[in-house]
């Protein structure tokens, strides 16, 4: 029984020189958290929600499950929270690092979204992003955001030089190159690049509802915040998709249930709450 990759949640298991980063996770209270397992048919998937810092158990999770062939299974889920410090235990794996969940607009103004998917279920085999028919985005969100003194230009061009030395343009094409940083001034940990790099390989990939992909073969480049600590600031070049098919473009824009660039559609606050 494994996790995706894809999943938006880290099981980290391992033993590392220096201290740990102090950034906790954070997700807005209108995120979804998709959380994909998979199994071999015929065994059930148990976790639950747990409460931090206490380790109290919030709520007994619910997996759906979907047949992959015949000895594979998909269970799989969205959480989302009301404000507070959670983590999530699946039993025969383990418990998440703590994530904090939000609605301060002061620390989520400070953080971008990250919703992304693929074209179909062929291109990697440790993630499903069409169930039944139905397509799914999992929602990522870093702190940190596009600067403006980040940004580069470049051009393709072709161009002939007459008898007279006087330049003709044939044609051009301009494009616009934007870094994204990822990681605050505390930083963040390193699994955090990680993700970042193995989202960009998808083919639909949305900061704060703006689709861009990776520019060429660039990767993450880790910038280290303080020697001896495992946090760091990770920036990574690219270029805003501006040619999109419009009934794609609509569809992905439902999916992600935004109404514009900025506001999401309301999800029920009644299920999967904390009651205080």
């Amino acid at each position: 029984m494994t996790v995706s990759p894809f999943t938006p949640l880290f099981f980290i298991n391992r033993k590392a020189d220096g201290r740990d980063s102090d950034y906790i996770q954070t997700f807005a209270t209108t995120d979804r958290i998709l959380v994909e397992i998979f199994g071999d048919l015929g065994k059930a998937v148990s976790g639950q929600v747990m409460v931090e810092p206490s380790g109290e158990t919030l709520y007994q999770i619910h997996f759906n499950t979907w047949k992959i062939n015949d000895e594979k299974l998909l269970s799989f889920t969205t959480i989302s929270l009301s404000p507070g410090y959670y983590s999530v235990e699946i039993d025969g794996i383990g418990r998440s690092q703590i994530f904090r969940v939000t609605d301060d607009p002061v620390i989520l103004e400070n953080t971008t979204l990250i919703q992304y998917s693929m074209k179909n279920n062929r291109i990697r085999n440790d993630a499903i992003f069409f169930i039944d028919g139905m397509q799914y985005f999992f929602d990522f969100r870093v702190p940190g955001g596009f600067k403006d003194s980040n940004w580069s230009f470049s051009v393709e061009s072709e161009q002939f030089v007459t008898l007279n030395a006087d330049i003709v343009q044939l044609y051009g094409l301009e494009s616009t190159q934007k870094r994204f940083t990822l990681g605050s001034g505390m930083g963040v940990p390193v699994w955090f690049g990680e993700m970042l790099n193995r989202i960009l390989i998808c083919s639909h990939v949305y900061f704060d509802g703006i689709k861009y992909v990776r520019k060429e073969s660039n990767v993450p480049e880790l910038a280290v915040q303080l020697e001896g600590v495992n946090s760091f600031v990770f920036t990574q070049t690219l270029q805003q998709s501006t040619n999109l098919d419009p009934i794609i473009e609509q569809n992905n824009q439902a999916i992600m249930r935004r109404l514009d660039s900025t506001i999401y559609r309301t999800i029920p606050t009644d299920i999967n709450r904390l009651i205080i």
